[in-house]
């Protein structure tokens, strides 16, 4: 189940930028927002529609593209072009003549779709009616194929269940895979599993069946894995942190000193921006897919990781001086002592749940100190380009 959930976290971002990024062929939209947005049978909407609401129900004809998002949505009527869906409990019972691009909890199709169909669920079902005029891709905990499918099958699941004709080949990575009685596949089955598929005598296969067994990694070669991700975090997290030392000194030393000033203050904004700026950034990306501007959403998600790495630094700095102090050993280089602290957290880190909690607290005093530097900086006029602030000395450093 954890790769599963893996597979859908993973395929989440990407099925966020198909929607961003879907195009349209004017401005003109239909937007509706609410608790509950119904469009009844009989009514036709003769343009792209857009709805975020809690309970979606669209029975009537949207003569366009239908992106929505909510809770609970049910789409039982007819869209002339693509289907676009993020939602908890999502069922398509009507006909799609373009494409369904879904991302849910648990998700049904059950009617016609013209061309392809790509779903990212926990349980996803394409039932006995459905029928796709082109590919079907699917990741998630548990799928069940049992419609038509004119062409391929490609799914990235925990479980799957084909009980449908596919009319081309079906590939899938699975950890369990089941072929069951009418099933009929025309092409080639090719699946990535440590299990055996069961496949029922009753079920149909034209062309080739193969098993592909992943391969696992023996202890050696898992330790020198380990070890090389180890570096390759220590390399680049102490290259960021050169580049603070070198071009920043200013502010990465007013940080230290807000962190060994102001640490229950630095905790709690910390905490504060960790939680808060990827749900506005969220809030800003969702609002931004209605009136445009959906891309500064995803700018600040990006921001927000740059300075979550940057107080990573900021923290390793703080224990590696402060650390010395406390054991009274020899102040040394500020850059000995950036790879003194990152080598004491990344290896920190690498022990199970107390190592990551570790590193997300000091992170959050990190970026809690960064935020309080930034706003005394700001209204002190302190704050200047890099060349302004080259050359300021970092505690030890002198």
């Amino acid at each position: 189940m954890k790769s599963s959930l893996r597979r859908v976290l993973f395929l989440l971002p990407p099925v966020a930028m198909l929607i961003a990024l879907a195009p349209t062929p004017t401005l003109a939209a239909d937007l509706r927002q609410g608790s509950a947005i119904t469009v009844p049978s009989g009514e036709t909407i003769r343009d792209d529609l857009y709805v975020a609401a809690s309970t979606v129900d669209v029975s009537g004809t949207v003569d366009g593209s239908l992106l929505a998002t909510g809770g609970t949505i049910a789409m039982s009527g007819t869209v002339t072009r693509d289907l676009m869906v993020a939602g908890g409990n999502v069922t398509v019972s009507g006909g799609v003549k373009g494409s369904i691009r879904i991302a849910g909890g648990n998700v049904t199709v059950t009617g016609p779709v013209g061309e392809d169909v790509v779903i990212a669920g926990g349980t996803v079902e394409l039932g006995p009616s459905a029928t796709v005029g082109r590919d079907v891709v699917v990741t998630g905990g548990n799928a069940t194929v049992a419609g038509n499918v004119r062409r391929n099958v490609v799914a990235g699941t925990g479980t799957l269940i084909l009980r449908g004709r596919v009319g081309g080949n079906v590939q899938a990575n699975v950890n369990q895979l089941r072929v069951e009685d009418g099933a009929r596949i025309l092409g080639n089955l090719t699946y990535t599993s440590d299990n055996q598929a069961s496949i029922a005598r009753g079920a149909s296969i034209a062309g080739t069946v193969r098993h592909n067994v992943p391969a696992h990694p023996t202890a050696g070669q898992q330790f020198l894995d380990g070890l090389i991700a180890w570096l390759r975090t220590l390399v680049g997290l102490f290259v960021l942190g050169l580049i603070l030392i070198l071009l920043f000194r200013h502010f990465t030393e007013r940080t230290l000193e807000t962190l060994r000033g102001s640490p229950w203050a630095s905790a709690g904004l910390g905490l504060v921006l960790l939680i808060g700026v990827p749900i506005v950034a969220l809030i800003v990306f969702a609002i931004g897919l209605f009136l445009g501007g959906w891309w500064l959403g995803l700018a600040a998600l990006v921001l927000y990781g740059l300075a979550l790495a940057v107080a990573h630094v900021m923290a390793a700095l703080f224990i590696a001086h402060h650390g010395l102090a406390l054991l009274r050993l020899p102040v040394i280089n500020p850059l000995l002592s950036l790879l003194v602290g990152l080598a004491f957290l990344t290896l920190v880190g690498l022990i199970p749940v107390l190592g990551g909690l570790i590193n997300l607290v000091v992170t959050v005093f990190g970026l809690g100190a960064m935020a309080l530097t930034l706003g005394r900086l700001r209204r002190s006029g302190a704050a200047g380009t890099p060349s302004t602030v080259v050359g300021a000395p970092l505690p030890g450093s002198v």
